[in-house]
């Protein structure tokens, strides 16, 4: 199959040689954008994790502030043969929502997010870089009015309630296995609301955070990633229809068979009401014995419902996965339910808020294997 790869991108190379002359007028300029976003937030869990754990290590406050910021280096421009060529970069800008709070999580992150180049023209887009995989970019989730779920989440991250370090549940719908490895992304046009796409990672010794190896190292090489993506897009009526799905494959140790993911998503939305939802499955081989990294076998689900009208956008949103135990044996789970309102400002100016409550659970009787608790948050994010 990288035969085949290698082969199709020298046609494409071909293809962009070929077009027409290929000088462009000016070099590219780029421009800022990007957006920064800070919570209050309020959390109160399981008085026996905190006994069991202790303030300070591991454990949220009761009151804590969360940011995500980032800072977005654009630019692009057109070849006179028709080619549109850029770049674009994230700059992490302070704050720790990408950070997770587990016991065991590394607490470093890189200060460029995502690096990449682009070529796209009348055949699609290609990306070369560090961005999402494209069943990422494709995929379809629950709707949440303030943008609080998946692996930035507050609840979902993480960030309120503290993750007990031996629950392996996935965070997200979203395969987000390889991280922002380097990798090759195709997008296709779209044709009457269909697109469709794919990626190519050689290895994420570097970048993974997800996936478990032998002897149990998160920072493994995941090596051979292949993912293919479709997303539908269009409105009937006043019904607005979007689904996606995605499904990749990857080698986490040479001795086993090759791990996989399916995931699939849709929306529905009609006079203001959003409704959504999305699934993942994970089957990853790893070649050891149960208990011991056996892998990280499992699924992940949301639903949820929005309505917005003018400024205002109100939200309840389902998450929970489960997974067979990576760390010790039995199953893990993952649960959290959460409210969430927006109300816009202004130009790029929204208030938001949730509340909502998260669980962690281990087959381990230990207190320290479990925790839940409530958390009450309110925002505000600027986009520029």
């Amino acid at each position: 199959m990288k035969k085949i790869l290698v082969a199709s991108t020298a046609l494409v190379a071909a293809g962009m040689i070929t077009a027409g002359s290929a000088s462009a007028s000016e070099k590219i300029k780029l421009s800022l954008g990007g957006y920064s976003k800070w919570w209050v937030v309020g959390a109160w869990q399981d008085d026996n994790y905190e006994a069991a754990f202790g303030k300070g290590a591991g454990s949220a406050n009761t009151v804590d502030v969360k940011g995500d910021n980032e800072i977005w280096f654009d630019g692009s421009t057109k070849l006179d043969n028709g080619l549109e060529v850029g770049v674009h970069m994230e700059l992490e800008a302070g704050g720790q929502t990408d950070t997770n709070t587990s016991a065991s999580a590394a607490t470093s992150s890189d200060i460029i997010d995502k690096s990449y180049v682009y070529i796209s023209g009348g055949f699609g887009k290609v990306i070369v870089g560090t961005e999402s995989n494209g069943t990422v970019l494709m995929h379809t989730m629950a709707p949440d009015a303030a943008g609080n779920t998946g692996a930035d989440g507050i609840l979902t991250g993480g960030l309120a309630i503290a993750r007990p370090a031996n629950v392996t549940a996935k965070v997200t719908t979203e395969i987000d296995t390889d991280a922002e490895a380097d990798k090759i992304t195709y997008v296709s046009p779209t044709f009457y609301g269909f697109t469709v796409g794919g990626s190519y990672v050689p290895n994420v010794s570097e970048d993974n955070q997800n996936v478990y190896g032998s002897g149990g190292s998160t920072n493994s090489a995941a090596a051979e990633i292949y993912g293919v993506a479709a997303m539908y897009a269009n409105t009937f009526g006043g019904l607005g229809v979007k689904a996606s799905a995605g499904y990749v494959t990857y080698d986490v140790d040479v001795a086993t068979d090759r791990s996989q993911e399916l995931a699939f998503g849709t929306q529905l939305s009609y006079a203001g009401f959003t409704l959504g939802g999305s699934y993942r499955n994970i089957k990853q081989n790893l070649g050891a014995t149960p208990g011991s990294f056996a892998g990280s076998d499992g699924y992940a689900w949301d639903i949820g419902l929005q309505y917005e009208t003018g400024p205002y956008a109100v939200s309840v949103t389902y998450f929970n996965s489960v997974a067979e135990g990576t760390v010790a044996a039995g199953e893990d789970e993952f649960t959290v339910y959460q409210m969430s309102g927006k109300y816009n400002m202004g130009a790029g100016v929204d208030l938001l808020a949730t509340v909502g409550h998260a669980e962690y659970a281990d087959e381990g009787s230990a207190a320290i294997d479990n925790n839940e608790g409530w958390s009450v948050m309110t925002g505000l994010s600027l986009q520029f």
